[in-house]
């Protein structure tokens, strides 16, 4: 597809601050010609924003620390004694590290699939890296594919499917008077184990974003399997979520949202298990999980430096603002 005459969307590079101590950066392969896929614009009150025209990459370093990985599974109500006596980190809380920062920094993105998979596990402390590869099947739809390493393996692929918002399209906003504190207290709990603001997700250009972000509804069934299987039901190797064009969930029900699991026929090598998100009568989202309780996960041998310049390239530059943010 042809580069267009005007940006794609824009992202207003104040965003980055809410991630206090990740690294993100953007890279652009036709950074030195004469048609670059991301253009940096001062705004009007020195707002700088991030146009974009073309396909571009996005790399996000982070750490997952054991004392955050235990407030995660608090959070999420995971009972699974390997994330707190082990040293695994919980795969759902890598599902929130993939989908969390395209909700924080691309506020014009509905995300209608998410499809993941595992491939090995990751580990606290170790340096986590993410590789987003953006690219525009139409002047509105988007998928972005999502390479995860720990140090030199690959832990997961991940697709994600969506579309630019329409500008036409009405926003239902929530009245604060209507949100539940204790639903609201737990998902900035959930936010601050991310090590993220939770005001950048919830500060929207001009009004207030009183729903349930879908990383941190993504993030539940891991927790329900585990419940509900009494801790057997092994490892996810695949999670698929399909948000289709349903609105997002407000944060005013009673118990906030709970997830409805049935299983398929039972396999010997591995469990189908197809999963619902509703909030009270209402049916949101669906998805499966495809869990392997022997855990067999095959990690890649491939190092991450060779990874990542096979996606980035030798030619492609860092932007001047990628950079760490500071505590």
């Amino acid at each position: 597809m042809d580069r267009p005459q005007t940006h794609i969307f824009s992202i207003p590079l104040k965003r980055i601050d809410g991630f206090l101590t990740d690294k993100i950066c953007f890279r652009d392969a036709k950074a030195k010609t004469a048609h670059p896929s991301l253009v940096v614009e001062n705004g009007s009150n020195d707002e700088r924003r991030l146009l974009v025209f073309d396909k571009f990459l996005i790399k996000h370093e982070y750490r997952t620390s054991k004392e955050h990985g235990e407030r995660f599974v608090d959070v999420t109500n995971d009972n699974n004694l390997i994330h707190r006596k082990g040293n695994i980190v919980p795969g759902a809380m890598t599902v929130s590290k993939i989908i969390l920062p395209l909700e924080i920094l691309f506020s014009e993105l509905e995300i209608s699939s998410v499809n993941i998979k595992f491939t090995g596990s990751a580990f606290y402390g170790e340096r986590t890296c993410s590789l987003f590869l953006w690219q525009f099947v139409s002047s509105d739809y988007i998928q972005i594919e999502v390479k995860t390493y720990q140090q030199d393996r690959a832990i997961a692929t991940t697709i994600i499917l969506g579309r630019l918002k329409e500008t036409s399209k009405q926003v239902k906003e929530v009245d604060e008077a209507l949100v539940n504190k204790s639903c609201f207290a737990r998902v900035q709990a959930y936010f601050e184990t991310m090590g993220i603001q939770s005001d950048y997700y919830f500060n929207k250009d001009g009004y207030k974003d009183f729903t349930y972000p879908l990383a941190y509804i993504a993030s539940l069934p891991s927790a329900e399997i585990v419940n509900q299987l009494s801790g057997q039901g092994g490892m996810i190797n695949i999670l698929r979520m399909d948000f289709g064009n349903y609105e997002r969930i407000p944060i005013t029900g009673d118990k906030g949202p709970e997830v409805k699991l049935a299983r398929a026929k039972k396999r010997n090598t591995f469990n189908k298990i197809m999963t619902e998100v509703a909030e009270g009568l209402v049916t949101y989202y669906r998805g499966l999980a495809i869990v392997n309780p022997i855990a067999k996960f095959r990690n890649s041998t491939e190092p991450v430096l060779d990874a990542v310049d096979k996606l980035i390239g030798t030619q492609e530059d860092t932007l001047p603002f990628s950079g760490v943010n500071k505590v």
